[in-house]
């Protein structure tokens, strides 16, 4: 089975990055940490939501291109090429999986691979990875720095409280208070960043008593 991929190949000293999805962008350039790569890096992300122009890829032109330019490659949304194959539901998506296991296994360089969802990974990929890093919700204090960071405010009590915050929801509620014009208002921005916790079910939620 072929996939609708987007590639987009940028220089990250040069920050030609404008096409790429700012999320993708934080989880590559992480990636790259964990690289620790020379100072000049070229890097191409294959996703399905980059870039202004798609086109019709597998696994092995990923790869290929990769090795063939001395990138960096980085898989976004990664459980679309990997998914649990005791699954499948067609013989392509098992082939798919297969494949995709191959090419992982064989490439000289480094490579990255980041997900939403791990457990719907295939249990032979954790063989493929060197390294597996889980990426958790906020603790307290990195709520904290996340809230002066985005808002350049002090977060209420209240804020700090909060359950399951991603950096991602931020960025939203940030966009928002931009559009609402209450960006200086850190309770209603509190308000704003309790209700996207809120608004995803799969969250777990705190117990106990909400002020």
């Amino acid at each position: 089975m072929r996939w609708k991929l987007r590639s987009a190949s940028l220089d990250i000293r040069r920050r030609d990055a404008g096409a790429v999805d700012p999320a993708v962008l934080r989880r590559m350039m992480f990636a790259l940490k964990l690289r620790l790569p020379p100072p000049k890096v070229r890097a191409r992300v294959w996703t399905r939501q980059l870039a202004r122009h798609g086109i019709e890829a597998g696994p092995e032109d990923a790869f290929s291109l990769a090795r063939d330019r001395g990138a960096f490659l980085f898989f976004d949304e990664a459980d679309s090429l990997l998914s649990d194959r005791r699954f499948a539901e067609r013989n392509r998506e098992v082939s798919q999986v297969n494949e995709m296991l191959a090419w992982m296994a064989s490439h000289p360089a480094p490579f990255a691979c980041t997900t939403n969802y791990g457990e719907r990974l295939d249990p032979e990929t954790l063989r493929r990875f060197v390294f597996k890093v889980t990426l958790d919700y906020l603790a307290p204090e990195q709520v904290r720095a996340a809230f002066r960071g985005f808002f350049g405010l002090e977060p209420p009590a209240e804020a700090t409280a909060l359950a399951a915050l991603p950096p991602g929801d931020f960025a939203v509620v940030r966009k928002k208070a931009e559009i609402l014009g209450s960006l200086r208002e850190p309770e209603a921005l509190t308000t704003m960043l309790r209700a996207e916790c809120e608004a995803n079910p799969d969250r777990p939620r705190a117990i106990g008593f909400r002020p």
